[in-house]
C-alpha cells in the first residue's frame, strides 16, 4: 500500500493554509479575514494517480483563494455554502452538480463552503484515454466545465465507489480493487465531461464485438458468479496469459477482470434483491453469498456505492 495515503489539516491562519495547499495541490494563495472567523479544514485520501479531498471553510466573511494546478484534473462538487470561480474573464457560480476546475490560474471565493474534489493526475488520465482509444501520442484536453447531458449521475456513482474503496482499509489494500476504482473514475471522467476524448469514436471492435479471450473470460464469470474466481481461473478460461488478459479487459471493456467480476456480482445481487420477497424468507446474507460475496459488510459498502442505497433497503422496497 505504498501508494495509498491519508491526511488532513485544520487551520485558522491564511498563511498556514496556503503553505499546506501548496504542498498538496500546487501553487495556492489564500486571502482571509485577519480575525478569528477564518477556518479551513481539509482531509484527503490518495491512491496513486487519484485523490479524494474534502474541504470545509468555516462560517464568516468570504475567503478567496488563487490556485494553479496544471498537473491535475480537479472535479469539484459543493454540498454546502457557496463558491464562485473566476478564470480568464469567465465567472462561474458552482451549483449542486460536478464542476471541472480550470487547470490554469484561477481564483475562487468561498463562504461557509463544504466542498468535495476528486483529482486525477493529468498524464495518467491521458495515457489511459489513449489506451482506450488505441491512439498513440493522444493528447487529452478538457473542453467544458460541466458534465455532458445526463452524465452527472454516472460521475456521482463512480465517485461514490472510489470514496468507498479509499475509506475501506481492506478494500484499498487489494491492488486489483484499488486499480479498478481508479480506472472507473477515470472512465467516468472521460465519458462525462466534454474533451478531446469525446471527439473520437472508440475502436469499432470495442463497441461491436469482443475478442475471443475476453468473451471466454466474461462467459466464465457469468457462469461462476457465486464461486471463488481469481485471475488465474480467468486466464485459464480465456487461454491467455494473465497480464495480457488484464490489458485486453482494459482496452475493450475499460476495466480489469476483477472489476468486471465485481460489477457482474453486484448486478446479479441487485437483480435478485429486487425480485426477492422477505415474506418468503429471502434475506440479504443469502443473496450476497449466492452472488459471490462472503463478506456481508464489504458487500453492503460496495452495493451502496453502486446503487445509492443499502441491500436491505432494496429488499424491503
Amino acid at each position: 500500500m505504498n501508494d495509498v495515503h491519508h491526511g488532513g489539516f485544520t487551520t485558522s491562519d491564511a498563511g498556514e493554509a496556503a503553505e499546506a495547499l501548496n504542498r498538496l495541490i500546487g501553487r495556492a494563495q489564500v486571502h482571509a479575514p485577519a480575525d478569528e472567523s477564518f477556518r479551513l479544514a481539509v482531509s484527503w485520501a490518495a491512491a496513486g494517480p487519484v485523490m479524494c479531498r474534502r474541504a470545509r471553510v468555516g462560517r464568516g466573511p468570504t475567503v478567496r483563494m488563487g490556485v494553479e494546478s496544471p498537473q491535475a484534473i480537479n472535479i469539484a462538487q459543493v454540498s454546502g455554502g457557496s463558491m464562485t470561480v473566476r478564470a480568464r474573464g469567465e465567472h462561474h457560480r458552482l451549483g449542486s452538480g460536478p464542476y471541472l476546475m480550470p487547470q490554469h490560474r484561477f481564483t475562487s471565493a468561498m463562504e461557509a463552503t463544504d466542498l468535495t474534489i476528486v483529482a486525477l493526475d493529468h498524464a495518467w488520465a491521458q495515457d489511459y484515454a489513449g489506451e482506450l482509444l488505441q491512439r498513440e501520442n493522444f493528447r487529452l484536453q478538457l473542453t467544458g466545465t460541466g458534465p455532458r447531458h445526463q452524465a452527472a449521475d454516472h460521475w456521482a456513482r463512480a465517485v461514490a465507489h472510489l470514496s468507498a474503496v479509499l475509506s475501506d482499509p481492506d478494500a484499498v489494500a487489494v491492488p486489483l480493487v484499488r486499480a479498478e476504482a481508479q480506472r472507473r473514475v477515470a472512465t467516468a471522467l472521460l465519458n462525462s465531461f466534454p474533451s478531446t476524448f469525446t471527439d473520437h469514436h472508440l475502436p469499432e471492435e470495442t463497441t461491436t464485438h469482443l475478442p475471443g479471450p475476453v468473451r471466454r473470460a466474461v462467459a466464465y464469470i457469468d457462469e461462476h458468479l457465486g464461486e471463488p474466481v481469481d485471475l488465474a481461473h480467468l486466464a485459464t478460461a480465456a487461454r491467455l496469459p494473465a497480464h495480457q488478459l488484464v490489458t485486453a479487459f482494459r482496452r475493450h471493456l475499460g476495466t480489469t477482470p476483477g472489476g468486471y467480476l465485481r460489477t457482474a456480482r453486484l448486478d446479479a445481487a441487485h437483480h435478485d434483491l429486487v425480485a426477492a420477497d422477505p415474506a418468503h424468507g429471502d434475506t440479504v446474507p443469502a443473496i450476497a453469498h449466492r452472488c459471490g460475496f462472503p463478506n456481508l459488510a464489504r458487500f453492503t459498502t460496495e452495493y451502496r456505492a453502486q446503487y445509492g442505497c443499502t441491500p436491505t433497503e432494496t429488499l424491503n422496497s
